[in-house]
């Protein structure tokens, strides 16, 4: 009776073991302005100088969560989270532990813009949420010209 009680044991464990590996609980609720859906797909859009901007208004489930986002390459951005200014490039990385609004201003490299509008190169923005042991959650926004007219 006790190596089927101790088979169970393990059996449970590595049961549990494999949940908290594989569960995807967002730690916020995000939602997105000035992302779109085009496609099937979650697209932002980069002006021909390549500028592009978006808004994510995050409502925190768990305290101290690390948001990062990662952009193409060469990209400078700037991010606006309550009223604090964040300045870098290719990618920014946050411990967020309080709702607000995240501006997010970014301008892609000339050759990658270009490649965009004239190529159809695909770029995109990654965005990871993350709180160890399960709350993760990803988000891909893919960059596409704006189309005049």
């Amino acid at each position: 009776m006790n190596k089927a009680l101790l088979v169970m044991a393990i059996i449970t464990l590595a049961l549990f073991g494999y949940a908290v590996k594989t569960a995807h609980l967002p730690p916020a609720s995000v939602s997105y302005h000035e992302v779109f859906y085009k496609d099937n797909q979650t697209v932002v859009f980069v002006e021909k100088d390549g500028w592009g901007l978006f808004e994510m208004d995050i409502d925190p489930k768990v305290r101290g969560f690390e948001l990062s986002i990662a952009f193409p390459e060469g990209t400078e951005y700037l991010v606006e989270y309550n009223e604090k200014e964040y300045r870098g490039t290719d990618k920014f990385k946050l411990e967020i532990s309080e709702g607000g609004t995240m501006y997010v201003h970014f301008r892609v490299p000339k050759e990658l813009t270009d490649s965009i509008y004239h190529e159809n190169a695909k770029a995109e923005i990654k965005i990871h949420m993350e709180k160890l042991p399960f709350w993760r959650d990803d988000y891909t926004l893919l960059l596409i010209p704006r189309k005049s007219g």
